[in-house]
Parts: structure tokens; sequence; C-alpha cells
């Protein structure tokens, strides 16, 4: 049963189906590594000092307090975007949605215990938020350009990818997808094995990453059917765990983008629509968190290295070489979320940093 929450309208123009410059390109072939799989040009070495290109933008009342983060965030224009979390303290933890209308946030009813994790849009007009109860049930809000209403779906609560009317959740170790009409299990993995964290989908393709036995792992649905591919550059050391992947973006089906870590590595993958290549960072220690993209040539990247491990750091890939960006320091960070804003060159970026034994909320956006 769907139980309608708040009716919210929205003018914002829709966004294109892929990023501007992006095609819909062939169906990979395979997931597997080819023989020439090797790192692409890191190109030269970085500036540290604080980037001026990135502004504080004012959030909601009460952000800079204790017991408070946000997840997620995505963006359908300039004057569309959405981002969830939560506030509160242990059971008493409450999921929070807000939206963004060209000129400020505000705060949008999510009538959830528990937290909301990813959030996904295609267009102004179909937003999905997911996130998990104390109860163990699965929180999803979908947005219809006229209400949010809520979803029951059989999994799902870790992350959300919106594409053409269709939306896959993930849960741990399953994915579930949404026709417009009726949920539907699509992967279920083994809960030993399995921990996924994320998912991307466009033009019929899904991408979803995580870990599989303690490995970075990917799986790739198409056609009705899902194949797990080999993560290459990854040493495989029995018994101690190699890393994960933490956020992937495709631009198109034949450029996909994951990253996550790799021991104490930056491990940043790339799917060619024949293999996954390792390509090298700079700098190589780290975690990267959250990853999106205008265009193949246009990729930006946000966690934390070696070199400014409380700070967050944000890498730009412009098909050639890889500069990075360091916002002002606003404390130490504990999240980091990063989204285009379609229409602009500009970024959204929220972080979490910590504020005594919880965390506090900061809005930036990329000038």
């Amino acid at each position: 049963m769907l139980a309608c929450l708040v009716t919210l309208g929205c003018s914002a123009r829709a966004a294109p189906d892929t990023a501007p410059g992006g095609t819909a390109g062939p169906a990979p072939v395979s997931s597997a590594v080819g023989p020439e799989a090797v790192p692409e040009s890191a190109g030269p070495a970085w500036e540290t000092a604080p980037s001026n290109r990135w502004e504080i933008v004012p959030g909601l009342p009460g952000d800079d307090q204790w017991e408070r983060g946000l997840s997620d965030v995505t963006a359908a224009a300039p004057d569309a975007a959405w981002a969830v979390g939560y506030t509160g303290w242990e059971d008493g933890r409450k999921a929070t949605l807000r939206g963004w209308d060209g000129s400020r946030w505000r705060a949008l009813p999510a009538g959830q215990f528990g937290s909301l994790e990813g959030v996904d849009s295609d267009g102004p007009r179909d937003v999905w938020a997911v996130g998990g109860g104390f109860d163990g049930k699965v929180i999803a809000l979908h947005w219809d350009g006229r209400a949010w209403r809520r979803h029951t779906p059989p999994s799902g609560g870790r992350d959300v990818a919106v594409d053409g009317g269709r939306a896959v959740l993930v849960s741990a170790s399953e994915a579930s997808r949404w026709d417009g009409a009726r949920f539907t299990k699509v992967l279920d993995l083994r809960e030993d094995k399995a921990d996924l964290t994320a998912v991307d989908a466009g033009a019929g393709h899904t991408w979803i990453a995580g870990t599989w036995d303690e490995r970075p792992a990917i799986w790739h649905g198409w056609n009705g059917e899902f194949t797990r591919a080999t993560v290459p550059g990854v040493p495989d050391v029995p018994g101690v765990p190699d890393g994960r992947l933490n956020a992937i973006w495709q631009n198109n089906p034949s450029d996909v983008w994951a990253v996550g870590e790799a021991g104490p590595q930056a491990l940043v993958l790339r799917w060619n629509g024949v293999s996954w290549r390792r390509v090298a960072l700079p700098g190589g220690a780290g975690e990267l968190r959250s990853v999106t993209a205008f265009a193949p040539d246009d990729v930006w990247v946000a966690g934390w290295d070696a070199v400014s491990p409380e700070r967050v750091v944000i890498h730009h890939w412009d098909g050639r070489t890889w500069t990075r960006e360091v916002p002002t320091s606003l404390g130490e960070v504990t999240r980091a979320a990063i989204a285009r804003i379609p229409g602009t060159s500009r970024l959204w970026l929220l972080i979490a940093v910590r504020n005594g034994d919880s965390e506090s909320i900061v809005t930036l956006r990329r000038r």
C-alpha cells in the first residue's frame, strides 16, 4: 500500500539520461580484465593548498549541532537537489530528507525512525530515497513530481539508482528492481560473502559495487542477468581483508567508474566497455567515498588521503591528468558525498565532520 507523505510542487527541468558528452554506447561484452590492464597515467603531482572554489551554503537550522549527518546527495537541475541522512542518537535516531529549491535547503518529512542512506534522481519528477529503520524494515520513498510516497520493497536500504522510470535498490546482499508498478528481487547473494555498498544504472544497465569475500567487487546487470567482475590490481592475501568499493558511477555503458580503497591505498577502477582497469591516483594512500561526472573527461571523486587525513579532498580527472582541490578545513571529516549539478559546471559537496563523539553537517558548492 502506498502512503502519501507530502505534496510538493517542482518546476525544475528534467536532467538528461546520460551526462553531457556521454553516449549510450554498445553493451559491455565481458567483465574480464584485459591482458594490458595497467593503471592509466596519473599525471603530475598536485598542489595541496586550500581551494577557494568551494563555498559554504547554508543548510538547515541546527546542522552545526551534534548527532546529525548526511549520507548522500543528488541533483536533477540547478533548482532541484535532495540530500538524505539522520538526526538523533541510537534508538532515537530519525531519518531526514531535505530538498534544494534554487535558493535554499528546506526540510521534507521522512516520517521514519532510523536513517536514510541513499538518494538518486532521473529528472525533477523521479526521485528515490532509501534507508533502514530500527525494526529492520526498508525505508523507500518516491517523489513523482506531486507527492512523496512510501513503498515497501523486499530488500534495499543501502543505496538506490534511478533510470528511466525504473529504480534499483540494494541491501548488504540483495538487489530489487522497481518497474513502475511492482518490486522484483533481481540479485540474492550469500550474506556471509557479500557486502553491497553502492549502485548506479543507466540505459538499461545496472552496476553494483561492494565486496565479495572481503575483496572489492562489482556486479553488472544486463538483460536480466548479473555477472561479477574480477577487480584488477588488488593483491589477494588469504585471510587479510583487501579493501572495498564505496561508490560507482556510469557515464555510459562503456565508461563506468568505481572508487574505494584497497588496504591503505585509494582505489579507482574504470570500465571501458570490455574490461575493468585500475587507474593510478597521485598520492596513493587514502579512502575514496563518492564519485560523480559530467562526461568521461570530467570526473570528480571525493575522499581523503594520507596527506590530508582529516580533510575532504576532491580529485578531478580531465581525460589526461588528475588534479585535486582541498576545501578550507572545517574539521575532521567522517563522511563525504559529491554530486554534479546538471545544466551547470557546479557540484554539491555534503560532508559530516566530527563533533564530540558524534558528527555535524556542512554543505558546500563549487563555484
